[in-house]
């Protein structure tokens, strides 16, 4: 688990997200659970005092967005975190553990009319970037 604080200048709101095992090795998508938080410094107490142990820390900032395609409703996330190049999009969809692939399909599809294709997909994790950026 971890608590990201997002850059009020972008959404203005921190969350803690819990991302679960991932359900396709293909995309890594992941079952995630979140919730705002309040106040970041409270909530890395609680974690602290259950004993969690910071591994990495590290700014990511979001902008996001909702809309229907295919049937589904969305959130499109744009995503910069300043120690990596580029800015990076997250489509998403919440279904039933029955859909993933078909679910998977529509948000491939929906990223092929934006004029993305497989070869500009990564599965590599912003911890992961970040992590390698810092050596």
């Amino acid at each position: 688990m971890f608590v990201s604080a997002f850059d009020a200048g972008w959404e203005g709101h921190e969350s803690a997200t819990y991302k679960d095992a991932t359900v396709d090795e293909r995309s890594g998508s992941k079952p995630e659970h979140e919730t705002r938080v309040e106040d970041s410094q409270e909530a890395h107490s609680i974690l602290q005092g259950l004993g969690y142990v910071p591994v990495i820390a590290f700014e990511k900032r979001c902008r996001n967005y909702e809309f229907e395609a295919r049937g589904r409703q969305l959130l499109t996330t744009l995503v910069r975190v300043p120690e990596i190049d580029g800015t990076f999009l997250e489509v998403e969809t919440l279904v039933d553990e029955d859909d993933v692939t078909a679910a998977l399909d529509d948000v491939r599809a929906v990223l092929a009319e934006l004029g993305i294709g497989p070869e500009d997909l990564t599965r590599e994790t912003y911890t992961g970037a970040v992590a390698a950026q810092r050596g």
